[in-house]
């Protein structure tokens, strides 16, 4: 009886056990099946996305071949009936080799001059298309891809666009396109099957679909100034687009207007942002599928449960009989892991190490051993710490290993090793704990990396950086030293240049009042007589008076070389009204000598010694000197001005200008000593010049510090 109802209970816990098995197999199952779904959802949209991509790219450089073919730059350079023919026949050629919708040409402003569907009814030939995004795009030097419904053909395409550059690969003289057909790649990718396969622009218009109801409706509900926008674009035609009824659920999935509920899967095409691949499954046909063969296992096997109640201790001993060897087999595999681990473990050819709670080394690989010098049985067992010097002990003691049991992990310790034969290692130490149940550590799987040598060369590197430090401050000194001495040596120079060019401005003085006082006053003298013989001779003698008439020209003409020379040498209106009157009277001549506007402006200044005013105006001298010889200007302007403290000389010309490179030493025009005149009145020079850009010299001098 007890027996009974023990097989009783036993049979009532199997009937019990079964059933409940079966409702969490039929709930596995169908959350098997669902995610099975979403995996094949998943699956399906990344292949179809890839194929769509593919295709989608397949002509982008076919259209970029067809830009760069000479025959389209010329019939939009110059277009003629024997240019167009070509053009016809390339374009002819393209579609028909390609299997092209049609392919066209359009000049800069979007008007198509030639096309491949030129003599079909929905030609457009002679339309502007300069609307349309790819056409905007190229224009602008860019290649593009575009979807879009046909404005003639009323046909879906793929529209590719690449500019087409004159000669020069400069200017865009138009833009080529090649169009191809949608209903190709859909017939041959969105097959008909149960679930919904679409492709949507980014405010969810059905544009590619296996459904052909679905094709050019709104996937989502959108306000009406947003349908304007997708109108005003002209890119799916004029309308209407209904509204799909696809609303989304909590869930993730999403729900028609009949109430449907699909699995809802998207993914976004790569070149067109935005873009996306859907994927719709009904959810009642994945429940079909899956409750057709529920029943048809689950049914016959609740039969068979009501069967074997009888015998439920038997198949119950069975299964734990099973149980037993299942157990035995993973035992076994876990033992050969285990071996295989340790195999690993000893093999790999890094020093490895284990201790426990204690310190003390329960594992080393061979490569430790072999490193260290050691036998196994001489390692095992002992603290890890009696492999270390002395310093490391203590840090390993009293730093390292209450950190690590504390937190689990280290990383990079540096440690210095004893081998057996008293050699030392330098290692950085890694390491990891193994915790138990409790989250206690039990044991460490730590990793010693050798870095002697690296060390070794680090000592080597810092001994060499100190000496080049040492030769470095030395070699400092003697460069302070000899710059002193250059300084020196400089400031000497300077000096003596300085005597040189008063002397030289001493002795112009002298021959500009010798010209002037002597040489002049014989030649008014001279002047005189001259005249006095023109009016004696003039009633007796007229071929005498004419030749003494002449003589009394030359005079004049000498007599005026010689002021010029004397105001060159040195201008007396330097000496007498200071140097903004001398560069006035400067601009004024090398106007009248040279035919070259030139331009003098100045604000006050502030009165200054000879030294400065003679050094500025001999720059500005020999500046308008070089303008006038080398730069072919036709203006110069000279400014004399004060900026925050210093004086300011300007001479700006609008010439040919020259490279720095190009002047030599001998033909410096001049430069060398504009810029020691400079320097010794204390001040700055800064020469610029381009070629073609004119040239700009500009003295700054302190006027504090003159």
């Amino acid at each position: 009886m007890r027996l009974r109802l023990i097989i009783l209970v036993l049979a009532l816990l199997a009937f019990l056990s079964a059933s409940t098995g079966g409702w969490l197999y039929y709930y596995s199952l169908k959350q098997s099946a669902f995610h099975d779904a979403e995996n094949y959802a998943h699956t399906r949209s990344e292949l179809l996305r890839r194929q769509l991509n593919l295709f989608l790219s397949e002509h982008i450089r076919p259209v970029r071949a067809l830009a760069g073919l000479k025959e389209l730059r010329m019939v939009l350079e110059k277009s003629d009936r024997q240019s167009m023919i070509q053009v016809n026949a390339i374009l002819d050629n393209f579609a028909l080799s390609l299997d092209l919708d049609t392919c066209y040409l359009m000049n800069r402003h979007g008007i198509t001059v030639a096309s491949s569907n030129r003599n079909r009814a929905d030609s457009f030939v002679g339309q502007d298309f300069s609307f349309r995004p790819y056409f905007k795009k190229a224009i602008l030097g860019r290649s593009s891809t575009y979807l879009a419904l046909g404005a003639t053909s009323n046909r879906r395409g793929v529209y590719y666009s690449h500019p087409v550059y004159e000669k020069e690969g400069i200017n865009i003289l138009g833009v080529a396109v090649i169009k191809s057909s949608v209903e190709l790649a859909e017939s041959k990718l969105f097959t008909e099957s149960e679930e919904v396969l679409l492709v949507t622009d980014p405010n969810g218009m059905v544009f590619v679909s296996n459904r052909e109801d679905l094709r050019f409706n709104l996937l989502w509900r959108l306000d009406p100034a947003k349908i304007e926008e997708i109108k005003a674009s002209k890119q799916f035609g004029n309308g209407p687009w209904p509204w799909a009824g696809f609303r989304h659920l909590a869930d993730g999935h999403v729900r028609d207007r009949e109430g449907t509920g699909y699995l809802f899967s998207a993914l976004a095409l790569d070149s067109h942002p935005g873009w996306k691949i859907i994927h719709l499954r009904d959810l009642t046909e994945i429940g079909k599928h899956l409750a057709g063969p529920f029943m048809e296992v689950v049914g016959p096997g609740v039969l068979i449960v009501s069967i074997l109640i009888g015998i439920s201790v038997v198949i119950l001993y069975s299964m734990a009989l099973q149980e037993i060897l299942r157990r035995k087999t993973a035992e076994k595999e876990l033992r050969w892991s285990e071996a295989r681990y340790r195999d690993i473990y000893h093999k790999t050819p890094v020093m490895l190490h284990s201790i426990d709670t204690t310190g003390n080394i329960i594992r080393v690989s061979d490569y430790w051993l072999e490193k260290m010098g050691y036998d196994r049985d001489e390692v095992i067992g002992r603290p890890l710490t009696s492999f270390y010097s002395e310093a490391s002990r203590r840090y390993a003691e009293g730093v390292i290993l209450p950190e690590f049991f504390r937190t689990g992990v280290c990383t990079d310790v540096p440690y210095t090793y004893v081998k057996k034969n008293r050699e030392t290692i330098d290692t950085l130490l890694s390491c990891y704990g193994v915790r138990d149940d409790h989250d206690r550590v039990v044991r460490s799987l730590a990793v010693s990396v050798d870095v002697t040598e690296k060390n070794q060369v680090q000592k080597e590197l810092e001994k060499a950086t100190q000496k080049l430090s040492t030769y470095s401050m030395d070699l400092e000194r003697r460069v302070e030293k000899r710059t002193v001495e250059l300084k020196k040596a400089e400031e000497k120079l300077r000096r003596l240049s300085g005597r040189i060019m008063a002397a030289h401005e001493i002795e112009r003085r002298a021959l500009a009042r010798e010209l002037h006082d002597h040489l002049g006053q014989v030649l008014t003298a001279l002047r005189m007589d001259a005249v006095w013989i023109v009016n004696f001779l003039a009633k007796r003698d007229e071929d005498a008076a004419e030749r003494a008439g002449r003589i009394c020209a030359l005079i004049d003409n000498t007599i005026g070389d010689v002021r010029d020379m004397a105001f060159r040498l040195r201008p007396g209106v330097l000496d007498d009204l200071g140097l903004e009157e001398a560069l006035e009277s400067l601009t004024g001549d090398f106007e009248k000598r040279s035919e070259i506007t030139c331009l003098f402006q100045s604000t006050a200044i502030p009165p200054m010694d000879d030294t400065l005013a003679t050094a500025l105006y001999r720059i500005a001298q020999e500046a308008l000197t070089n303008a006038m010889r080398h730069s072919r200007a036709t203006v110069v302007g000279v400014v004399l001005t004060m900026d925050t403290g210093e004086l300011v000389l300007t001479i700006k010309d609008n010439g040919t200008g020259f490279a720095f490179d190009d002047i030599g030493e001998a033909s410096g025009f001049g430069l060398a000593g504009m810029q020691e005149r400079a320097t010794l009145a204390g001040g700055t020079l800064d020469i610029s010049s381009e070629q073609g850009l004119g040239t700009r010299v500009c003295c700054r001098v302190r006027v504090g510090e003159v």
